[in-house]
């Protein structure tokens, strides 16, 4: 036999009456399971207990009493307890014992629920009266639920209400039932609405409980599913559960916005210009693209894509300036949505002396000069003056000639200084005496083209009265040569 036998001890040193009785008991539906109901009670010297009672609520505030105790005699109440008598005992308070016990041997589902222990007792002459309580479940596991169902289950429209329904089998003790909304893309859950509320259907003994609600769907919840689940005090992870979905919301479109180069940056003629838009709907919208509030397609100038999301076309005059608009728009029940967003595209003119090259597909395709850099942009390249590289071919250049000035200067120098070293020998080796004593000199001199040399010798003594002049001629030259007498000639 199997006994459950929950029972406080006995607390002495308290100085006014206690009760004690089992908070909470959880009885298995085995064979001669048994509930052990015990209430306690303490005494102070002056008081005294009459009558103990044991009774299970109602409802309300209501309890019917089964049992009655006093001291040493218990019986059975014969409106309520009777029933009892014939799968139970009772054991009454005495002075050797302070404890009234129900002990229904054969626990049926009838006796899950919440019981009472009231005492009657006197402090002196003064009557009053103290109770305690005791809830009893029966200890039995979640099941998935039986129903759950969501409505309208289809063609849900954004802001749309949802039924949603659920019924399980929660077990006990604690039952409970939940319904959650799951979010696919990011794996998380969202408790909706819960109840603790539970039936017990003691025909069948079984704790029920029944959940419903409204739920109104927004874009968000498209591909959300729907999760009721049951559980109890004992029930383990993952709890018993029923999913309903995923579920498909339509909703127009929204956030509609052009993706394209930096609008800051300028553009000019032969720039080319790629135009994407993006909304989020569904079903997934079609798009429609506007120039200046007129419609445009494929055709010589505009390129679209398949899709019709993306625009495309090469800046061919300043007149390509102006308003580029994406509509986007899909159809739910019959009724058009739409969203729309723009762009405004400003075309400059180019400036030659700033764009000396013409542009072409790519950098390895362009023919830039060592002195300029190209430059991709909108996915086309031009070339550039690199000013750096100017400045160092100027500096160059400059240092070359500094340098073939210095050394010219150096040369020159040089050489001046050798023809002052060279005339000086020949003044010195001009004339000279000869030898034997003659009268006469002669005087040579080298004469060159269209200069006159002159040289002269001197005696101051002994020189002949006469003197001899020779004059040699030659092609634009003249030679003079003399020999000078001193005022004492011969």
């Amino acid at each position: 036999m199997v006994t459950l036998f929950i029972g406080l001890l006995f607390i002495k040193g308290i100085s006014s009456l206690t009760i004690t009785t089992p908070p909470e008991i959880n009885v298995s539906l085995v064979s001669n399971s048994s509930i052990v109901l015990n209430c306690t009670f303490e005494l102070d010297v002056n008081e005294r207990v009459r009558n103990v009672y044991w009774g299970k609520k109602l409802h309300g505030t209501d309890y019917n009493k089964l049992a009655e105790f006093a001291y040493k005699i218990a019986i059975y109440n014969k409106e309520h307890g009777l029933s009892l008598e014939n799968r139970s005992n009772i054991h009454s308070f005495s002075d050797t014992s302070q404890s009234a016990i129900l002990n229904i041997t054969d626990a049926r589902c009838e006796d899950v629920g919440q019981y009472q222990c009231e005492v009657e007792f006197s402090v002196g002459s003064i009557g009053k009266t103290d109770q305690k309580y005791t809830d009893v479940y029966l200890q039995a596991n979640a099941e998935r639920p039986t129903t759950f169902s969501v409505h309208p289950n289809n063609s849900l429209e954004e802001h749309e209400i949802l039924n949603i329904a659920c019924v399980a089998v929660v077990g006990s003790p604690h039952g409970s039932l939940a319904i959650w909304e799951q979010n696919v893309s990011s794996n998380t859950s969202t408790l909706l609405k819960n109840t603790s509320k539970v039936y017990i259907d003691t025909d069948h003994c079984i704790s029920v409980a029944n959940l419903t609600m409204t739920y109104k769907v927004s874009r968000h919840n498209n591909g959300a599913k729907f999760m009721c689940s049951s559980r109890n005090k004992f029930t383990k992870e993952p709890a018993p559960a029923a999913e309903f979905g995923p579920i498909e919301v339509l909703y127009g479109p929204s956030n509609t916005r052009i993706n394209s180069f930096d609008l800051n940056a300028q553009l000019f003629i032969k720039d080319s210009v790629i135009l994407e838009c993006i909304s989020d709907g569904n079903p997934n919208p079609i798009y429609a693209w506007k120039f200046n509030h007129s419609s445009i397609g494929n055709n010589s100038k505009f390129n679209i894509s398949t899709d019709k999301s993306k625009l495309s076309f090469t800046v061919t005059n300043i007149s390509n300036s102006g308003l580029y608009q994406c509509v986007a728009f899909n159809y739910i029940k019959g009724n058009m949505f739409h969203s729309s967003s723009n762009v405004t595209i400003t075309v400059q003119g180019r400036h030659e002396e700033e764009y000396p090259m013409e542009l072409v597909k790519t950098c390895l395709e362009n023919p830039c000069l060592f002195i300029q850099n190209c430059i991709m942009r909108n996915g086309s390249a031009f070339c550039s003056i690199n000013i750096w590289a100017v400045v160092a071919i100027v500096f160059i250049s400059l240092a070359l000639i500094l340098g073939t000035t210095t050394m010219s200067l150096i040369f020159a120098r040089r050489t001046q200084k050798k023809n002052t070293v060279s005339s000086t020998e020949e003044v010195d080796m001009g004339g000279y005496l000869s030898p034997v004593g003659h009268a006469d000199r002669s005087n040579y001199a080298s004469l060159g083209q269209e200069t006159v040399h002159e040289y002269s010798t001197m005696r101051n003594r002994d020189l002949f009265s006469h003197g001899s002049n020779y004059e040699v001629l030659g092609q634009n030259t003249v030679h003079v040569y003399s020999t000078m007498q001193n005022t004492d000639l011969i």
